[in-house]
């Protein structure tokens, strides 16, 4: 009975520290995939030692991180998790205060649970870094884990050149992925980078297709 009561204990907790948890976790996991200086306790944090760091009722901007790529360690990257307000041009300029490496950042990843307005979106375009939106609820589940997705391949420019000398083919010619898929938007893709999928299933041990995105 007091091992059941420890163990109900131990899980109690707000369904709003369990959301951050969640969704910092499948942060850290898409920051790794892109190649990125990711640590392992934060990709292994369970959620009572996440509450324990950030507490039951999480402050938006204490989960924040940057970090740099591991092949470059020149590319910074830094991430900004914002409340329920919406984003207006005046959150802009606190966003914009509270970068920390300005010089050498690279890409800004802001993470909203709220509209931005079309004169901050606007502003956006005068940042020096690449700024990336993505939507709190989109990291709640790891796309890239469901049990029937295939193998994703980022090729490098240097492959995807190969591999249309291959085909004797154009970019445009290869299959298209848009820029607002939800493996895309995982991966931070860019126009004209091209994807290898990987398919394996019971009727075929392997099928390769390819997507250029737009």
């Amino acid at each position: 009975m007091a091992s059941e009561c420890m163990v109900r204990l131990r899980h109690e907790g707000t369904i709003e520290s369990i959301r951050y948890f969640e969704c910092r976790r499948t942060l850290m996991e898409m920051l790794r995939d892109r190649g990125y200086n990711v640590s392992e306790s934060d990709l292994t944090l369970t959620l009572p030692e996440f509450r324990s760091r950030f507490g039951q009722y999480p402050k938006p901007e204490s989960l924040g991180l940057i970090t740099s790529h591991r092949n470059n360690p020149s590319n910074k990257v830094q991430v900004m998790f914002r409340g329920n307000e919406d984003i207006k041009k005046k959150t802009l300029m606190e966003i914009y205060s509270q970068i920390i490496d300005r010089e050498n950042l690279s890409r800004l990843i802001l993470i909203v649970q709220s509209k931005m307005t079309p004169y901050a979106r606007k502003d956006l375009e005068t940042c020096q870094c690449k700024v990336e939106i993505i939507k709190l609820a989109d990291l709640v589940v790891n796309v890239t884990k469901h049990v029937l997705q295939p193998k994703y391949e980022i090729l490098t420019a240097d492959e995807k050149q190969e591999l249309l000398k291959k085909h004797k083919v154009e970019a445009k010619q290869l299959p298209l992925m848009l820029r607002t898929d939800a493996i895309a938007s995982y991966y931070g893709l860019e126009k004209g980078q091209v994807v290898k999928i990987t398919h394996s299933g019971e009727m075929f041990n392997s099928l390769v297709t390819y997507r250029c995105v737009v």
